[in-house]
Parts: structure tokens; sequence; C-alpha cells
């Protein structure tokens, strides 16, 4: 190393130039992990320029959740065969923690746009063109003729195990789904089954696709114990408009405890899937 172009720095300038405390490097010369490059005779440490792309790399290390005991046995023994092997190693975990992030912040952004749809709840009753979406569902439910009887918690708990051990929640609340038998006979209450809406389309077990196609739409603002009001509405809608079931009813809640205490508060969005009838 020519000395002549070499460029030295105090404990402060290459703290200040590294973006860290004085006590990080301090601390890494205490444990041998990063040591300045000379001191002199009082003792006043002294970092090179050639040292910071080394600091850097035990920065990004650490970053990534590597221990500085590991950091350290790298950095002692390293070489370009080790660098490579541990290196390729992160890259993978990175990788995996970049797919976690991804789906987190896909989560987020679901919940948040289901929130301003609630927000932005009509008492109307419309028709929407909707487009084709995958659903995880659950094993068939036992359902009841009355909201105040105990639902299907089971089958409901272990179709949310399901869900998170695979990492299927995509940020939208766990919905139900009527089928068009019950709907008919406004057995409002005896649901088929919980459904999550996700993104993969690679699951073997119990993944159907629901329907791009018309739906009739409407929203109950309140609890859970007043969706045959909406049914109701929504029924009477498709009588007078001419336009018969011919699939399920996917309810879903839009605002419910997540963001919200009242649950006379909670905004509710059923879609019927229906068509033209031409009798």
């Amino acid at each position: 190393m020519d000395k002549k172009t070499t460029k030295y720095f105090t404990t402060g300038e290459f703290a200040n130039l590294c973006g860290v405390n004085k006590k990080t490097l301090f601390h890494y010369d205490s444990i041998d992990l990063f040591k300045p490059e000379k001191t002199d005779d009082n003792g006043y440490r002294y970092y090179s320029h050639y040292q910071l792309e080394v600091f850097n790399i035990i920065s990004e290390l650490k970053e990534i959740g590597m221990s500085l005991k590991d950091i350290k046995n790298f950095i002692n023994n390293r070489s370009p065969e080790i660098l490579i092997e541990l290196f390729t190693k992160e890259k993978y975990e990175v990788e995996k923690e970049i797919q976690n992030l991804e789906r987190i912040k896909k989560l987020l952004e679901t919940k948040i746009q289901s929130v301003k749809e609630g927000i932005k709840y009509t008492e109307e009753i419309f028709l929407e063109e909707q487009k084709e979406e995958y659903l995880i569902l659950s094993d068939h439910i036992n359902s009841y003729d009355d909201i105040e009887v105990e639902y299907d918690l089971k089958t409901f708990i272990e179709h949310f195990k399901y869900c998170m051990k695979n990492q299927l929640n995509t940020g939208c609340s766990i919905g139900v789904m009527l089928n068009k038998e019950n709907l008919k006979n406004k057995f409002f209450y005896e649901y088929s089954y919980y459904f999550t809406k996700t993104n993969k389309t690679d699951m073997c077990k119990n993944i159907v696709k629901k329907d791009e196609g018309l739906y009739v739409v409407g929203y109950l603002k309140g609890y859970y114990d007043k969706i045959p009001i909406l049914y109701e509405k929504m029924l009477n809608y498709i009588d007078k408009n001419n336009l018969k079931i011919c699939g399920y009813s996917y309810e879903e809640g839009l605002i419910d405890e997540i963001s919200i205490r009242n649950k006379n508060e909670y905004v509710i969005k059923v879609s019927i899937k229906v068509e033209k009838n031409l009798k």
C-alpha cells in the first residue's frame, strides 16, 4: 500500500462518512471485528479510505440479519470462494424476504382499497360487471338458520389456519358464500363455504374460480344480524329487473373489526351472480 496515496480519517471523520456513531467503531474494534488501520503513540485511531467498502459490507450483512459473530468469522477468513458461498446463501434469503414483503405490501394495498370502497358505500342496489377471481374455499359449513346461534367456528378456524400457513391472505376479510337455492328460499344464514380471495392459481386444495360476469351488488351498514334486510332488497331488485340468480352470493366485509370498534358501523358487500331472464 502506497502511504502517499492513502487517505486517513479520525474515528469521528470515518464514523461520519459511514453514517454511524463513533461508539459503533469502538465496539467493532473491541470485538476484533473491524479495527483501525493504524493507531498512533497517543492511542488515536485512524481509518483509511480502503476500509470504507469493508465497513459497508459489514453494515449490509448486519442489515440482513447476520450476527456480528458470523460477520467476524467471514471477515477474518475471507476469500473469493467463501464470499461466493456466503453471498449466494444470503442472496437466497434476501429473495425470500423480498417475496414476503411484496406479499405484505399487496395485503396492505388490498385492505386500503376495501376500506375506501366501504367508506363510499351506497344504499342503492345496482348491477356490476365483475372480473374473475380465485378463491380458496373452506370445507362445507355446518350452517345455522339463526345468526344468534354460534356459527361454524371450527370450519372457520381451520380455514383461517390453512390460509395463514400457506400465506394465502391477500388483505381481504374472510367471506361467506350462499348458494342460489338457499337464496331463493330465503335461508339467508344457510351458508355453504367460507372463502378467501387469493392471487395464487396453482394451489391444488379447494381453489375455485369466481366467474366474471354480471352481479347484483348491495351494501349493508351494520352488523350481520341485519343481512336479511339487504338480501330482501336485492331479491326484489332481481325480480323487478327481469333477472335470475345463476350462481352463488358472495358476502364480504369491507369495514369490520380491523378498522372500527362499533359493530353497527360495519360495511358488508354482497354480490349475487345473475343473468337476464329470457322467459
